[in-house]
């Protein structure tokens, strides 16, 4: 298991005052966001994700409670933020810090006829809401398998078939938990704004996170096109050129991306991000990872010639 640089608290509670046009809001800002989802009857989740070091809850004193330290976090924030946590008592909040694991790639996910799945093989982040639905995969996966099976001597090699049909499309979503993270927590910033609005010039978030989030804008909806269907259209868990198109599409995509925020997103994000770790084996990650260090370095030498984008990011 990896600490992937990011605590969470969550709260649960009965809340009368949500959106009743909107089931789901996610409020992004520097290093953090926060995210109200609707669960029915009155019921409400928040979720908060913070960077932060492992083992922060230990070390980061609260003397007023969690609630409070997180309005203290959220100062200036949306007024929602502040009445949902108002409004949620100290015993309704939990906090955890997040793991997660690259399915393995040179191992295998049996021995004999017992074999791995879910979180035990490719635990993900929660981003994508994918944990569950990855571990049903697996056991759809497991259960055909399984059922081709005439004596418990084709056992191991069932299970391993499991695994390869399982292998690529684990480490995908697993990669794009991971990066989905990364970008949303390290990169995006308030895009900038730039130009004449109501007849009256404004130049505001002028660095180099607000710079790229504001020319990404556009693009964006594509790659979530690509990535919903992904992960919800008809995947069989069977390799076909459509699904490597798919796969390679999005892991392509997302290096871009990657790259378009290694100054601000921190090289590490690029080189395991995408679950380049669980495709290519951990060596070849960390060779990436050198060479995305110094393309960062590069970019940013650059930023400071200009004199223009660097401070603020």
């Amino acid at each position: 298991m990896t600490y992937t640089g990011y605590t969470v608290f969550a709260g649960e509670l009965d809340y009368g005052n949500g959106d009743p046009e909107c089931g789901y809001k996610v409020y992004i800002g520097p290093n953090q966001y926060f995210v109200i989802t609707d669960i029915g009857r009155g019921r409400y989740q928040w979720y908060a994700f913070l960077a932060r070091p492992e083992d922060s809850e230990a070390s980061e004193e609260k003397p007023d409670g969690s609630s409070m330290y997180l309005q203290n976090l959220f100062t200036g924030w949306s007024p929602e933020i502040h009445d949902i946590l108002i409004a949620t008592q100290e015993h309704e909040i939990e906090q955890r810090d997040l793991y997660d694991r690259p399915p393995s790639v040179f191992k295998p996910w049996n021995k004999g006829n017992v074999a791995l799945l879910g979180d035990a093989i490719h635990a993900m982040m929660p981003n994508l809401g994918q944990g569950g639905c990855q571990a049903l995969e697996d056991a759809v996966a497991i259960s055909e398998e399984l059922s081709r099976v005439s004596s418990r001597s084709e056992l191991p090699d069932a299970l391993s078939t499991y695994r390869n049909r399982r292998l690529t499309r684990s480490a995908a979503v697993q990669g794009l938990s991971r990066f989905a993270s990364d970008i949303i927590i390290r990169g995006f910033d308030t895009p900038c704004k730039l130009g004449f609005y109501d007849g009256k010039f404004v130049c505001e978030n002028l660095n180099y996170a607000g710079v790229v989030t504001r020319l990404l804008q556009p693009v964006l909806p594509i790659f979530f096109t690509i990535q919903f269907a992904f992960l919800y259209d008809g995947w069989r868990n069977e390799f076909s050129l459509k699904q490597l198109q798919f796969g390679l599409g999005i892991l392509s995509f997302g290096t871009l991306l990657l790259l378009a925020f290694a100054a601000t997103a921190g090289t590490e994000v690029l080189a395991l991000g995408v679950g380049i770790e669980a495709l290519v084996g951990v060596e070849t990650a960390e060779a990436v990872s050198v060479w995305a260090t110094e393309q960062s370095a590069a970019i940013q030498e650059l930023l400071q010639n200009v004199g223009g984008f660097g401070g603020g990011a």
